[in-house]
């Protein structure tokens, strides 16, 4: 073995969301491995900022290494319908034949070979000593927040260790629950149920839809034990009063549809920003507009490994608190809602507040032998008893 080279193992564990998945060779990309790497470097390693030794030259950020991946029997799969992937339908106007050219498919490798080269040996080390923290706190392509692209140590590479002194040496608070037939679903349903609630309507009587699972939102739940009103509510209310009337004619005065409070803040978004959202039931496009913020991605991410699930939540979210935005629908505006106060909100006060419901409790008695009941109430036991 090269004195200026070093060699990792990775096990895949989710398929990774790849654009060139049927081009010969395709795995996890150099060009998206490499800069993460670097960016983690130099945060973890340098605090902040790379000492000029290790750089490709004075100029650039980049780390003075190269990186070969190369992947063992690979197999690719359509994308069809998914539970956390949305993004494989052809937009109106595009052929056939570039669609063919642009659709992601589903990537997973039985072994990934990953060889680092340099001849700056000291860097080599600090590589040698720190991959295993990146790639643990990693996951790449798209969809990566909800557990796409998980790569790990292969538990037989010499630098292996365990996920958790992995979090602990990190100092990341992380959450974990097992996962069994379908890790998609235990994902989706589980976010769901954190940020905009769970329901399955089956069919409808006199207009008014009944449902086979219904779940009220966590963070509505923990908004109301704030005395904050709840965001959805005063949207509807302000731009499709009828909408809520009909609601309440059909669902009588429940809680998530009446309650009111002085105080009224935007509360999804804390769990991911799209300043343009389409909502079904309404056939209208809800504008969230601040000149300063295009986009916030999910600040919770999710990495699956073997048949567990840990998650964690990084502090991006404080970038959007204390934020104001314009709602605009259809033209209209007039609404502006904003998000918590710094001394407001935080999100391991909420999941304290999480780890407290109890299903039985704000679940109707109907939905209780419901199977997505029976996989909410195994994963919010799961992740209070490791606590």
């Amino acid at each position: 073995m090269s004195k200026f080279k070093i060699n990792f193992t990775l096990k895949q564990h989710t398929p990774i969301i790849h654009f060139q998945a049927t081009q010969s060779g395709a795995t996890l990309r150099a060009t998206e491995l490499k800069p993460k790497l670097d960016r983690f470097l130099k945060e973890f390693v340098f605090r902040g900022e790379i000492p000029i030794k290790y750089k490709i030259n004075k100029e650039k950020d980049a780390l003075n290494y190269k990186v070969m991946i190369k992947a063992q029997d690979s197999k690719i799969h359509t994308i069809k319908k998914d539970e956390l992937f949305f993004g494989n339908m052809k937009p109106k106007g595009v052929s056939n034949q570039e669609w063919d050219s642009r659709k992601k498919f589903f990537l997973m490798s039985n072994k990934v070979e990953v060889e680092f080269f340099s001849f700056n040996k000291p860097l080599l080390k600090i590589i040698e000593r720190y991959f295993s923290l990146f790639l643990g706190s990693t996951n790449f392509g798209a969809r990566q927040s909800k557990g796409y692209g998980s790569f790990y140590l292969d538990i037989n590479d010499p630098h292996y260790k365990k996920i958790e002194d992995v979090f602990k040496e990190l100092n990341i608070k992380y959450y974990k629950f097992r996962t069994f037939k379908n890790w998609k679903k235990d994902i989706s349903l589980f976010y769901k149920f954190l940020r905009q609630g769970i329901n399955f309507p089956i069919s409808s009587k006199n207009n008014c839809p009944k449902s086979r699972f219904y779940v009220k939102p966590a963070i509505f739940l923990f908004a109301k034990s704030k005395e904050w009103e709840w965001d959805k509510k005063i949207i509807k209310k302000k731009y499709f009063s009828h909408y809520l009337e009909k609601d309440i004619e059909c669902r009588g005065e429940v809680d998530i549809l009446t309650s009111s409070f002085s105080k009224k803040y935007l509360l999804r978004d804390l769990f991911g920003l799209s300043t343009s959202q389409y909502w079904v039931h309404q056939r209208a496009i809800i504008e969230k507009i601040n000149k300063d913020i295009e986009r916030f991605k999910s600040p919770i991410t999710f990495k699956k490994i073997d048949n567990k699930i840990y998650f964690w939540v990084n502090e991006s979210y404080k970038k959007i608190l204390h934020k104001k935005f314009t709602i605009k629908v259809k033209g209209e505006k007039g609404l502006i809602l904003s998000t918590p106060k710094e001394d407001e909100f935080d999100f391991d006060e909420f999941f304290n507040f999480v780890n407290r419901i109890n299903l039985f409790e704000v679940v109707d008695d109907d939905f209780h032998k419901e199977k997505e009941f029976q996989i909410l109430k195994r994963i919010l036991y799961e992740i209070r008893a490791r606590r």
